[in-house]
């Protein structure tokens, strides 16, 4: 599929890039107790090094599946101390949440990676 989402109404055509979709879940994320950062990963460095050195800010990774349907990944660095899975769930599901909200998408799959841990 493309790099948007493209959605239809009786005014015209409403188009969702997928840099705001990873913008969201990288808001999401933060917005649960125990995340200390997003991570960024070795496909965000290359996007960096792409765009002539830009800061990347939302390391996520998107893909539109049919149907309303998307499919996230993540990278997240935990608190010290937390429970990784109850986080892993808590962010995927403030994900789900913000996602269905903002956009009318639905996350047909939200992967979790936990980079790191932190002391903070």
């Amino acid at each position: 599929m493309s790099h948007q989402e493209d959605k239809r109404t009786d005014y015209g055509l409403i188009k969702i890039h997928k840099n705001v979709i990873g913008q969201i879940a990288s808001m999401a994320a933060r917005e649960v107790d125990g995340v200390s950062r997003i991570s960024s990963d070795m496909f965000s460095k290359a996007l960096k090094m792409a765009s002539g050195g830009r800061i990347v800010r939302y390391p996520v990774k998107i893909d539109f599946k049919d149907n309303n349907e998307v499919e996230i990944c993540i990278s997240i660095v935990v608190r010290y101390g937390i429970n990784i899975p109850e986080i892993a769930a808590k962010v995927q599901e403030n994900i789900k949440k913000a996602i269905e909200k903002m956009t009318g998408l639905y996350p047909s799959e939200i992967h979790i990676k936990v980079k790191g841990v932190e002391t903070k």
